[in-house]
């Protein structure tokens, strides 16, 4: 049986199908557009193959039509509910993995970039800033760093980008830009910043 590949066989049925396992309620094609980013043509052909396959239940209310998972498929409940669960536990994941890996160890590691901002052409790439006590600290993990993008490569299939700050240099004017991006999207993976 390959009926995986009838489930997942384009990526616009894995963002719909992503998209009603997160949601508690029933959405309509409109909601899931919005949810998925999709257009509304991909929304609805992903919509009409994934009920088709039984895997979405397609209910129709008023004028309007509701979807929800069918968590009775067998498909749904045994592969994709746990691939679904382990995509939220990847940041908790990819901090352990920077923890394990850098020494020494930062004392905070932010993500920024497209991953971060969940766009799904995030081109299989991450950036990182991670801040150290001092200078020493900071020069000190260069090799580490180096095992830290191999590591993410063998386990996540990411390419790093980083930026490696101390507490003296962290308020230079230079890294403003940097500071600003992570405000507005950065994932704090873990520490505290000052």
């Amino acid at each position: 049986m390959h009926g995986l590949d009838h489930l997942i066989g384009n990526r616009s049925q894995i963002m719909v199908l992503r998209a009603l396992y997160h949601t508690e309620e029933p959405l309509t094609g409109r909601a899931v557009e919005r949810a998925t980013g999709l257009s509304n043509r991909a929304t609805m052909n992903a919509l009409e193959a994934l009920t088709d396959a039984k895997a979405v239940h397609q209910a129709k209310e008023n004028s309007r039509y509701l979807y929800t998972l069918n968590t009775d498929n067998y498909l749904v409940w045994r592969a994709l509910r746990p691939a679904f669960d382990a995509e939220e536990l990847f940041w908790a994941d990819l901090a352990k993995t920077i923890q394990r890996t850098v020494r020494p160890k930062p004392v905070a590691a932010i993500a920024t970039g497209p991953l971060a901002r969940e766009e799904t052409s995030y081109g299989g790439r991450i950036t990182l800033t991670m801040l150290f006590n001092t200078k020493t600290d900071r020069i000190k993990c260069l090799g580490a760093v180096s095992r830290l993008a191999e590591r993410l490569r063998e386990r996540y299939d990411l390419t790093m980008e980083h930026h490696l700050l101390d507490m003296n240099t962290m308020d230079r004017k230079e890294y403003e830009p940097l500071w600003r991006r992570v405000e507005k999207e950065g994932i704090l993976l873990f520490g505290a910043l000052p």
